[in-house]
């Protein structure tokens, strides 16, 4: 099974990318997603290799946040696909079976775009507003949460958007598998800390 916390890397932090996924690894985390917005496709790719191979020495799962081009070209375990981004049944095509293929689920009418694919997870939310993402859906309820997750039982879903360690409790008692994060990590003034401490509540 995945691991039940996963770090998005974000623009607006105080570090880098490779420098938060290495605080976040160094923290215990075992699950990176690569989310850089607005790079062109061979600086995004630069950056994407060198977490990928991070990620390889520290044994953890790296995947690359919309493009599944960047993380072929990478060696990424795989890629989350958003609304607007290449269609779940296309990347798992281009990346393969053994690929990581997860995607964003706001609401119960997204269902349709991965009817019929093979994912590996889905990522829920927004849990709370979050200034990490710019164009961010209506945040739910936790009764609208569950629902969600229930919708797709046999997938781990992963909780986004404004998570805390606090949170993480009250998230798992939803149904949720686990959590992914950004901000709680790239903006801590302790992003290792920070981890560790996110891990010890999804391990509670």
């Amino acid at each position: 099974m995945y691991p039940r916390l996963q770090f998005l890397t974000l623009d607006a932090a105080p570090l880098s990318h490779h420098a938060q996924a290495v605080a976040a690894l160094q923290g215990g985390a075992r699950w990176i997603q690569v989310r850089a917005k607005g790079l062109p496709e061979s600086e995004w790719t630069l950056l994407a290799q060198s977490v990928v191979q991070l990620c390889r020495d520290f044994d953890a799962i790296c995947i690359i946040n919309d493009s599944p081009r960047v993380a072929q070209l990478s060696g990424a375990h795989g890629v989350h696909l958003g609304a607007e981004d290449m269609s779940p049944a296309d990347a798992r095509a281009l990346l393969g079976e053994h690929a990581i293929i997860g995607a964003t689920l706001n609401s119960l009418a997204d269902l349709a775009r991965i009817e019929g694919v093979v994912l590996n997870y889905v990522g829920v939310g927004p849990y709370r507003t979050t200034t990490s993402k710019r164009k961010l859906a209506p945040v739910h309820s936790p009764e609208s949460l569950r629902s969600l997750i229930a919708a797709l039982p046999r997938l781990p879903a992963y909780v986004i958007g404004g998570v805390t360690a606090v949170d993480v409790a009250a998230i798992r008692q939803l149904g949720a598998h686990g959590v992914a994060v950004s901000g709680a990590i790239a903006l801590a003034a302790d992003p290792a800390a920070a981890t560790s401490a996110l891990l010890k509540a999804t391990s509670a």
